[in-house]
C-alpha cells in the first residue's frame, strides 16, 4: 500500500528539451534510460503529428491503451488542433496504471528545439517533472523523446520512444522503468487499431473538406464539370509550378495523400524538371482511392496555351485523364489554375475536371467523390511542399 501511496501522487510535466541536451549527449544523473521501438503499419507519420493536439478526450485516452490508461481531462486547450503539429503549452492531467501502480500525471507540451537523430523527419519532445521528488537532493525531472518517420513500404512509421530518467527515480521506485518500457511500446503498437480512421474521418474528410468548396455542373450531354475553389496557406505559385514535374516517388504521391494515394511512377519522365513550367508530354500512371473507388489513372500534360481561353489565374497546369486499359475510349481533362492570395500568405487556386457523365452509374456519386479528394489532396501540400521545394531548390 505504501508503493500504491507513492506513486499515486507522482505528477509528470511534459516541457520542453533543449537541442544541446538530448542532441549530444544526456546530463549526468540520467542512468536510467528507457526506449522501444516499433514499425507501425497503417499509422503513418501524418497521423502521429495530428493525433498529440486530439486525444482530447477520456474515451480517446483510454482506447488508446485499455489496459494501462484510466483516466484524462483537458487542462489546457491546444491552440492549433486542426492542423499538422502539437500545440506548445497544451496540459493534460492523466491516469494511468504503470507496472501495476495508478500514477497521475499532468502533461504539458512545449516548444521542441531538438534535433532529431538522422533519418527522423518528425518528432515530440518533453520535459518530465516528478512533484514530489523536488525536495530530493536531485531534481525530478525526465525527458521523452518520440521520434519517427515513414517506413520502408511507406504504409505506416518507424517509430522510437526514448524515456530519460533521473537516477533518484530509479531509486525511489525500484522497476518503474522496466514497466514504463512495455507501457510505451504498447502506447505505440495500439493506435493502429483505431488512428488511422479517426484520422481519416476528422482531418481528411471534415477539416480538409471544409478549406473550400465544390461544385458539379452538367457541360452538354456528355459531360459533368466538377468545379473545386479553395484556399492554400503557405504555397506559392512557383511551389505549385515546381511540383507538378517533381512529384517524381510513390513517397512523394503518399505524403500529398496519405490514405487515398497509392503508388506513382513516370511513363513519361518529364524533359525539364528545373524549369518553372511544367513539361508538355510527360505521363504519369497513378493509383489512387477517390472515396471508396480504386482507379488506375494516366495523366498527360498537356500544351498551356490549348487553356489560356479557359482560366482566369495567373498560372495554370493543363492536362488530360484516361483510366488505364481505356486510354482514348473515355479521355478526361482537368486545369489547375492558382496565383497568389489578397493577403500574401498562400495562394487561392480552382480546379476543374470534365469527365463522363456516365461515370456516375458506374461508380455513384464519383463526381462528388472527385471535388472531396481534389480538396483533400491540394490542402495536405502546404504541410511538406515549402520545405520540399525550399531543399530542391538549394540543390538544384
Amino acid at each position: 500500500m505504501k508503493n500504491n501511496t507513492q506513486l499515486s501522487r507522482i505528477a509528470v510535466v511534459i516541457a520542453a528539451l533543449g537541442a544541446t541536451q538530448l542532441a549530444t549527449a544526456v546530463p549526468s544523473g540520467y542512468a536510467a534510460k528507457v526506449s522501444v521501438n516499433e514499425n507501425v503499419s497503417d499509422v503513418r507519420p501524418e497521423m502521429l503529428d495530428w493525433w498529440w493536439d486530439n486525444i482530447r478526450t477520456q474515451d480517446r485516452f483510454v482506447e488508446w491503451n485499455p489496459e494501462a490508461h484510466t483516466s484524462y481531462s483537458l487542462l489546457a486547450e491546444p491552440t492549433d488542433p486542426t492542423n499538422l503539429h502539437y500545440s506548445v503549452d497544451t496540459v493534460q492531467e492523466v491516469g494511468t496504471y504503470i507496472g501495476g501502480f495508478p500514477v497521475t500525471t499532468v502533461v504539458t507540451s512545449r516548444d521542441s528545439a531538438l534535433a532529431s537523430e538522422e533519418g527522423f523527419t518528425h518528432q515530440y519532445v518533453a520535459e518530465v517533472a516528478f512533484e514530489h521528488l523536488e525536495d530530493l537532493s536531485f531534481p525530478g525531472n525526465a525527458y521523452l523523446v518520440y521520434q519517427y518517420k515513414v517506413n520502408e513500404t511507406l504504409d505506416g512509421s518507424d517509430v522510437t520512444a526514448t524515456l530519460h530518467l533521473p537516477d533518484i527515480v530509479e531509486r525511489a521506485l525500484p522497476g518503474f522503468a522496466a514497466s514504463t518500457q512495455a507501457h510505451l511500446s504498447a502506447d505505440i503498437t495500439n493506435l493502429a487499431a483505431f488512428l488511422p480512421d479517426l484520422f481519416q474521418q476528422e482531418f481528411i474528410e471534415e477539416e480538409l473538406e471544409s478549406r473550400g468548396t465544390y461544385r458539379v455542373e452538367k457541360n452538354g450531354f456528355w459531360l459533368r464539370t466538377v468545379i473545386v475553389d479553395q484556399e492554400i496557406k503557405g504555397l506559392t505559385p512557383d511551389m505549385m509550378n515546381w511540383w507538378w514535374d517533381n512529384i517524381d516517388t510513390t513517397a512523394r504521391y503518399k505524403q500529398w495523400h496519405p490514405t487515398a494515394h497509392l503508388s506513382f511512377e513516370w511513363l513519361e519522365a518529364p524533359e525539364s524538371p528545373n524549369n518553372t513550367t511544367y513539361s508538355v508530354g510527360a505521363i504519369q500512371r497513378v493509383v489512387e482511392y477517390l472515396g471508396p473507388y480504386k482507379n488506375a489513372l494516366l495523366i498527360t500534360w498537356l500544351p498551356k496555351e490549348d487553356a489560356l481561353d479557359r482560366v482566369e489565374y495567373a498560372h495554370w497546369l493543363y492536362a488530360k485523364t484516361d483510366l488505364d486499359g481505356l486510354s482514348g475510349i473515355m479521355p478526361q481533362d482537368m486545369i489547375h489554375e492558382y496565383q497568389m492570395n489578397d493577403t500574401g500568405d498562400g495562394i487561392v487556386m480552382r480546379s476543374t475536371f470534365n469527365v463522363p457523365f456516365f461515370l456516375n452509374w458506374v461508380m455513384p456519386d464519383f463526381t462528388d467523390e472527385l471535388g472531396k479528394h481534389a480538396l483533400q489532396e491540394m490542402q495536405m501540400l502546404q504541410y511538406f511542399l515549402p520545405e520540399l521545394f525550399t531543399e530542391q531548390a538549394l540543390k538544384q
